[in-house]
């Protein structure tokens, strides 16, 4: 069952000089419960084509299908509270805000669901426990190791248990012994039935997961 579909995905940047063309023509099918690497060089469109599944930018031409919905003309508002429903994005930076502790940055997500404030903790806690960290729930992401602020990022991408996990080269700005901690990790979500695509510049990575797709240009290429 293809979870992500994606027909002729065109995506156009415009400024009052410059045309930059980050996508031309993609199309992509993604099966329920697939891991799918996307790789290819710095600029070539890894980065917004995640964006576009995961309902953070809009192609320019082409239509996108989550999970059989068409989300292409959704509103800004629509789009939010499908994907807070539906998707989990994991950033390479984190993202994670320094002035709330470990736990109060992993319940975010259902703040936004207006979740009661016992079943927010509670979820929060589990699922911190799960990724391995429920002893610094009272920390904040300064007092981490980079690899500790992964692991929350994540905590905070599945609390809401989506459906599909997009991940932004997860273990970029992590050692290879973090990286691995981290893409186990991600295996494991996997084999719970969590769709994932991820993009990385890593080959060996890559080679893990079930299918590679390469981008260059902006155009997939096989």
């Amino acid at each position: 069952m293809e979870i992500i579909q994606l027909e002729g995905i065109t995506k156009l940047y415009r400024t009052k000089e410059v045309e930059t063309l980050a996508l031309e023509n993609v199309n992509l099918n993604v099966q329920k419960g697939e891991f799918l690497s996307v790789m290819g060089p710095s600029g070539c469109g890894k980065s917004t084509l995640l964006n576009i599944i995961g309902l953070l930018d809009t192609p320019s031409e082409g239509k996108v299908y989550i999970n059989g919905t068409e989300t292409t003309h959704m509103s800004d508002g629509q789009m939010a509270g499908f994907r807070n429903q539906t998707l989990g994005f994991v950033f390479q930076s984190f993202h994670l805000i320094n002035s709330l502790n470990v736990l109060d940055n992993v319940e975010l997500p259902l703040l936004y669901r207006k979740s009661n404030d016992k079943n927010r903790r509670e979820a929060a806690q589990e699922v911190l426990e799960k990724v391995g960290l429920s002893h610094r729930m009272k920390h904040f992401p300064t007092q981490l190791s980079g690899g500790q602020c992964q692991r929350v990022a994540i905590a905070r991408a599945i609390i809401g248990n989506p459906q599909i996990l997009l991940a932004d080269e997860p273990t970029g700005n992590l050692d290879s012994k973090m990286g691995e901690e981290i893409m186990n990790l991600l295996f494991n979500l996997n084999n719970e039935s969590t769709t994932i695509v991820m993009v990385t510049h890593d080959e060996h990575i890559a080679k893990k997961t079930q299918r590679i797709v390469r981008f260059f240009d902006g155009r997939r290429v096989e």
